[in-house]
Formats: C-alpha cells, structure tokens, sequence
C-alpha cells in the first residue's frame, strides 16, 4: 500500500424522487440560497420548479441563475459572483452536469476572494477566506464534480481550461435520481459513459498506488461501464441500468477508489477541447487508445492485466495481448458512436503538443515526443 489522504464527505441520496430532499438539506446551510442551472429546461420540464418549492417550503428564499454553458467560464462566474455578494447569498444549488456544478464551485470560492477569478485559479498561494455551501442535483452523470473538491472553468480571454481543486468547494450533499438523466441524448450519453471510464482509467494507471483492493475496485468499475454503457443507449428508457451508469460516475472521481491519477490523457483533452470545441468525453474516446499504442512499452504487465481482467483479452506474448487490447477498446468506442479521428484544422501536430505541455507523472511524464506520437495516431 500507499500513504495517502481519502475525503469521500459528500453525502449521496440515491433514488426516486431523491432531488425533493433539496430543500430540507440546503436549509442546514442558510435561507438565502442561489440556484445555478444551465437551460430553461429544467423549469419547462418541471425540474425547476419543483426544486423552487421544495426550498421554499423549507423555508427558503431562491435566486435563480441560468445560462451555464459548457466549460465553466470565468465572465460568467464573476458576473454571478457579483449577484452572490448583491444577493446576501448563503448557499449554492447547482442543477446539472460537470459545467454546472465547477460553476458553481467557482462562485462559491471567488465569492470569498477579493482578487479575480483567474488569479484564484492560476494562483496556488491564493486562497479564499471563506466558502459558500453547496449541493448538488445531477441531471449529467459523468464528471462526478457533484462529489470531489476539483472544478475546471475556461479563460475566455486565452482560451485555455484552469483545474484546481479547493477543499471548501466539495459538495455537502449531492442527489442522484435517475429520471432526470432520461432526456440526455444518446451522444451525450455515450460522452459522459466514457468520461466515466476514463476516470477510473487514469487511476489504475498510476503506478503509485500499488494496492490489491484499489485495482480490484477499479477494474470491477471499468468492466461495469463496458457491460452497461451499450445497454443504456440502447435501452434508453431503462432506469435501473441508468442508475448504474449513475452511481459509477460519482464512485469513479470520489476518492472512493483511491486517490491519486495520472491524468495525462485529461490534460490532453482540454487542449483538444480549446481548439477543436470537442466534447470533453469525446475526446477522450480519441486519446484512451493511442496512449496506450505510445506507452503500453513503459510498463507492458500492467497493461497485460488491464486487457486482460478489465477487457478478457488473453494472447501468448504481451505484444498480442496489448495489440488486441487496444483494437477492442477501439471497437467499443465505435459501438457506443463516438469518433476515434479528427481531422487536423488549422493546426499542426507540433502546434497541438505545445499547447498540451509535458502532461501526466505518476504513470510518465509524457515528453514532446511522446505527446506528438499520442496525437498523431487521431489527429488525421
């Protein structure tokens, strides 16, 4: 085993009708509460107002804030920081996906910082004095930001993604119903079931873990979104296996299968995200395989037991084991409908590595050369 520090605090209400509880739990933490969506939707579907009244029935006064677009974005936040200050606000209700819920998370800690939102995030000795509360209602399972301490929001300014965790920012409580995540499409279904995937991915790929328990978890949380994912977009009415997909996001970026990653593949996906305007699970449907082609050499056991006990690849030499590994990863991204090409634009491969650095470390350090072999096996 491994030293390490594990905080899974958040509290989880799974189940039918879980978001009604949202009033009584945002009370705990004051009466002024901010509820932060993106569409009007939620309010013609009727998820809107039925949040609206349970807090008030609890005794809550509600400030509505929408227009949260994908990739949390600093204008926005510190125009709704400046609402959260005007307002008296007291609490956070964020109804969402990833976007929504690292919005949220920025406003709760700009909101107790007197610099700006970009020098809190590029800043590792900024701090704020204080945090505002949060809950969650998720309505996108993939990011699990309903229960870690991480947020990622975008610099319209230089047009890069900023990720920082802040402790302050973990949700209190998060609640998960199943119903809600029905009017998901199927691309944003297969997206966020992959971004799933690859959290787990990344951790079983840090070599410092070394712990039985966590790679048996790990692996067993991998081969569930390989077996369900497909169900679900083709049975998409099917609550129960959408519930799975569900609570597998959360447990999957939650600590609750170790802390710790190497998240190269995620660092490489935002660039692509910055450039391309991809969807952040899309792009990791690209990166997954032709990372493993670059770096499988590094460490060709532990990707053996990947393919093998995650996959059921078997083969007599470790180089068939990895080569057929990698091609039904590949098939099952082309089974759930997402693309493992790009075409290359207006930017050259060498271009593309620079903007992406030298990513990752408890697996490698990617080099440039490394980086440049990653994107050239998708970027056409």
């Amino acid at each position: 085993m491994y030293n390490f520090n594990m905080n899974i605090s958040t509290e989880l209400f799974f189940g039918e009708d879980a978001e009604l509880k949202a009033g009584a739990l945002m009370r705990q933490y004051g009466r002024k509460i901010l509820l932060i969506y993106g569409s009007r939707r939620i309010f013609e579907e009727g998820l809107g107002q039925r949040l609206v009244e349970s807090l008030e029935e609890a005794g809550c006064t509600v400030v509505c804030r929408g227009g949260v677009k994908p990739n949390a974005e600093i204008a926005f936040i510190e125009q709704t920081i400046e609402i959260a200050r005007q307002e008296n606000i007291e609490g956070i209700l964020a109804v969402g996906g990833g976007s929504v819920i690292d919005t949220a998370k920025a406003v709760s800690a700009g909101s107790g910082y007197r610099g700006s939102v970009r020098e809190l995030y590029e800043s590792p000795e900024a701090e704020p004095c204080k945090y505002l509360p949060i809950g969650a209602v998720v309505t996108m399972p993939a990011s699990a930001s309903e229960c870690n301490d991480m947020s990622v929001i975008s610099d319209h300014v230089t047009g890069r993604k900023i990720a920082r965790p802040f402790k302050g920012t973990r949700p209190k409580f998060a609640l998960l119903n199943p119903q809600l995540t029905l009017a998901i499409s199927r691309f944003q279904t297969a997206c966020g079931g992959f971004d799933i995937f690859s959290h787990a991915f990344e951790r079983y790929f840090d070599l410092t873990r070394k712990s039985r328990l966590l790679d048996g978890m790990t692996e067993s949380l991998m081969r569930t979104v390989i077996e369900v994912l497909p169900k679900v977009l083709m049975d998409p009415e099917n609550l129960e296996l959408r519930g799975e997909l569900m609570f597998a996001a959360s447990a999957a970026h939650n600590d609750m299968l170790g802390p710790g990653g190497d998240f190269a593949c995620h660092e490489i996906s935002h660039v692509l995200t910055e450039k391309y305007g991809i969807t952040h699970g899309s792009a990791l449907a690209m990166i997954l395989p032709a990372w493993c082609e670059r770096m499988s050499c590094a460490a060709p056991e532990r990707f053996c037991r990947f393919f093998e006990r995650v996959w059921g690849i078997t083969g007599s030499s470790w180089e068939e084991m990895i080569s057929r590994g990698i091609d039904e990863m590949r098939r099952f991204i082309t089974e759930i409908g997402l693309p493992l090409t790009i075409p290359r634009g207006d930017y050259t491969i060498e271009e593309l590595a620079d903007a992406v650095g030298t990513p990752g470390g408890t697996f490698a350090r990617l080099t440039a050369k490394d980086v440049e072999a990653i994107l050239r096996e998708f970027v056409a």
